[in-house]
């Protein structure tokens, strides 16, 4: 563990993460990475062993809390090139990009062996390697067959697939849990290999448009899809259980939701600390009331849709230089390869899942997304910034990007001081780490980020990122 150094610095325009108004011409001291001091520089001891910035004409913000993204991926379905980079590689690449964007802290989803993510965030803690404080879920649990679950990829066959775990690591994305009694089983083992949280899913058929639709259900089965994966669901009462041994262990519970707004509801009544994405249709007002009262955080994750959207209407997009760099070879080529069968399968009507979800997105950018957000902010919802980074599917967001969130929620209505809350002050209290997270304060983390120019007048600047400190090292500086 390297010795964190003393820091101090001067003359930034202060966001503290708590008042709408900036602070000027203020000096913040560091020690030992905690903060120890805010005030006029003539009022102050400084240290003087201090490493010393000036900072005029810069502001300053509280490192930034991306609370949804999977560092095992760079934005396209990789999982389908295990062998073409080793995963400490791209783990190192992908939390580099994301410290450089601002972002300190993260909320890890599953993907990779948990093995790998653990000694990874071991490496980080330790200054080995260059990246965010990461709080990693582990495997996601899920009922057989449903979300990340080991049977849809390979036949139940106990020995094969303990054969596969151990080579491709794929025993990091899903545990399986049909009953009260293996769920508890899998929170107790999560919270033993050191898991920070619980990733599980809502309720809601995993193929989530037959649940609604059987004339979908009986195309997809006469295209040789599996009827058990098109209908696999979390129990409510498996879930139940899922919540209450990861509360009874201190563990908080974030939960995937699979389309619809009624299975949303389950998770909410279930006690879940977190939903994850945004659902297809209208939120009901009786959901975001046991949210509010029961505080239940709302992480959207709403921009992928939007960023799939455009790659899918629009392919020259997917051909700019910066998703080049952001996603390297081969994985880029996987993701051109899926896009493109993506749109012929939408455009021609053969992949009736994607044409029917790619028929959402007009009434999802028009109405849903909008009226639901509209009103969770209305309501008291605590809403939390995260962007799937990562992720396939309905999303190939690479690394980086919660900037495209942010802006997002202050275009659906937030101030940029409310959008910056969402990835700082809320964000902390999702993660449980207020009182040493997310806010420019005596006793937080030294995690800032030095701007250009401000963004409480335009969120578009947090994009101006020209220096990254995490607990007084200076971990990224824009040459």
């Amino acid at each position: 563990m390297l010795q964190k150094p003393n820091l101090v610095l001067h003359g930034a325009r202060i966001i503290n993460g708590l008042n709408p108004k900036a602070i000027d011409d203020k000096t913040v001291i560091v020690e030992e990475g905690t903060i120890v001091a805010i005030g006029k520089k003539e009022e102050l001891r400084i240290p003087h062993d201090a490493v010393t910035l000036d900072l005029t004409g810069k502001i300053l913000v509280p490192g930034l809390i991306d609370s949804h993204l999977h560092l095992a991926q760079s934005g396209v379905d990789d999982f389908s090139k295990p062998f073409a980079e080793r995963m400490y590689t791209k783990l190192k690449r992908n939390a580099y990009l994301t410290l450089k964007s601002g972002v300190t802290t993260i909320r890890n989803m599953p993907g990779g062996s948990s093995n790998v993510i653990g000694t990874f965030k071991r490496r980080v803690e330790q200054g080995v390697v260059v990246g965010p404080r990461i709080l990693a879920s582990g495997p996601a649990l899920a009922p057989s067959y449903g979300y990340f679950s080991l049977k849809r990829f390979f036949p139940p066959n106990p020995l094969a697939m303990a054969i596969l775990s151990r080579v491709f690591g794929a025993n990091g994305l899903a545990i399986d849990v049909d009953t009260p009694e293996e769920a508890r089983k899998a929170v107790n083992r999560l919270k033993k290999s050191g898991a920070d949280f619980v990733k599980t899913v809502t309720p809601g058929a995993y193929i989530p448009f037959a649940q609604k639709d059987l004339g979908l259900k009986e195309s997809l089965v006469k295209q040789g899809l599996n009827l058990r994966m098109i209908e696999a669901s979390m129990k409510p009462d498996v879930l139940r259980a899922i919540v209450n041994k990861a509360h009874d262990l201190g563990l908080k519970v974030a939960a995937h939701t699979i389309a619809w707004p009624e299975d949303m509801a389950e998770a909410v009544k279930a006690g879940v600390d977190s939903i994850e994405h945004t659902p297809l249709g209208l939120i009901h007002n009786d959901t975001f009331a046991m949210m509010e009262k029961h505080t239940v955080y709302w992480v959207p994750t709403a921009y992928p849709f939007y960023h799939w959207t455009t790659l899918i209407d629009h392919p020259e997009e997917y051909e700019r230089e910066e998703i080049k760099e952001l996603i390297p070879e081969p994985f880029y080529s996987v993701g051109k390869r899926g896009l493109e069968k993506l749109r012929e399968g939408i455009k021609s009507g053969a992949d009736p899942m994607w044409s029917r979800f790619y028929a959402e997105m007009e009434p999802f950018k028009k109405e849903y997304f909008p009226e639901n957000f509209r009103r969770a902010k209305e309501k008291g919802v605590k809403i939390v910034a995260g962007v799937d980074a990562g992720a396939s599917g309905a999303g190939y967001v690479p690394h980086g990007q919660l900037i495209n969130e942010l802006e997002l929620f202050v275009a659906h209505g937030m101030s940029e001081f409310e959008a910056i809350q969402t990835a700082t002050t809320t964000a902390s209290e999702l993660l449980g780490l207020e009182g040493r997270l997310g806010s420019i304060e005596v006793g937080k983390a030294g995690d800032f980020v030095v701007l250009d120019a401000d963004p409480l007048e335009n969120i578009s600047n947090l994009r101006k990122v020209s220096c990254v400190f995490k607990e007084g090292f200076l971990l990224y500086r824009r040459q």
